[in-house]
């Protein structure tokens, strides 16, 4: 009798394999059910569609003509379907997008890394792979930099200031004030004492000479320690009392180091932070999102 409902997917699977197969018992290996289940779902399927599919005589299973007919179009429907999700899952795995980030150490450790977490619960089809680079962009970097950007080796780029390519979309993200830090060990100087102090500062971007001209204070060129990074002023700041000219970026860094703000003697610089991105990516939800990301944890912090 014929059953007007819809036939099982499961049985039509289960009719395919022993059409192709050539036996119930094949079919039961493959599909990992017993013979009887594979019986039970041929019966079912022959009785919903009201037809004999396989004529049983003597444990010989062959094919009605209308199971004959059936089966090749049945092959190919659930060829089709394993292509498709295998086709689905490869793009659900190409769906976790990487983004190559180009940041340095000291931006990584003292002001990023620790909201990381925060980003991969937001984004978890997104990931960062942070690559290092100078902190600051300079002559000297500013080329082989660009280069990994419009090559594709680097997907954004974290740096203090910009690349001026034409090519390359840039957001400022932060203004940057530069602050006097002190260790616990040394106490505050008033203005006119600095010049008996010593200091240390990074010597990118000419930042230290910026600094000492808007307050009008001439400092001995041998009391001076100019570096190329920050994490080494941090460490010069720290084991030999000198006071440390750095980001306010690196502010709670530099606190949680045992170094203490000296008042009153901020300066904003000529280069704040910066993302950049190749100009033909920055539409890119996973550029997007990055971006949106960063601007958004500027707003919030407290620096």
């Amino acid at each position: 009798m014929k059953n007007n409902s819809s036939p099982s997917l499961n049985a039509l699977r289960v009719f395919e394999a022993v059409s192709r197969l050539g036996s119930f018992k094949a079919a039961a290996a493959e599909l990992s059910v017993t013979q009887s289940a594979i019986s039970r779902q041929i019966t079912t399927l022959e009785e919903q569609l009201g037809i004999r599919l396989i004529q049983r005589d003597n444990r010989v299973h062959a094919l009605t003509p209308a199971g004959d007919a059936l089966a090749p179009d049945l092959t190919r429907v659930f060829r089709q379907i394993e292509r498709l999700v295998k086709r689905t899952m490869k793009n659900g795995e190409h769906a976790r997008r990487t983004l190559t980030l180009g940041i340095s150490s000291e931006l990584l450790r003292w002001w990023l890394g620790p909201m990381l977490a925060e980003f991969n619960q937001l984004y978890p089809h997104l990931e960062l792979q942070c690559v290092q680079v100078p902190e600051y962009l300079s002559r000297q970097n500013e080329a082989p930099l660009t280069h990994e950007l419009l090559h594709g080796e680097l997907d954004a780029l974290l740096t203090f200031s910009a690349p001026a390519q034409k090519a390359i979309a840039n957001w400022l993200l932060s203004d940057s004030q530069l602050i006097l830090m002190r260790s616990k060990s040394v106490p505050e100087p008033s203005k006119s004492e600095l010049r008996e102090c010593k200091f240390v500062a990074v010597n990118t971007n000419k930042d230290w000479d910026r600094w000492t001209k808007a307050y009008d204070i001439k400092i001995p060129a041998d009391q001076v320690q100019l570096v190329n990074n920050t994490s080494m002023a941090v460490e010069l700041g720290q084991f030999t009392n000198r006071l440390l000219l750095l980001p306010d970026f690196y502010a709670r860094a530099a606190t949680e180091a045992g170094l203490q703000e000296v008042t009153g003697l901020r300066l904003t610089s000529r280069h704040g932070l910066h993302i950049s991105v190749r100009r033909e990516s920055q539409r890119e939800m996973a550029i997007v999102a990055l971006v949106n990301w960063l601007q958004h944890i500027i707003e919030k912090s407290v620096r």
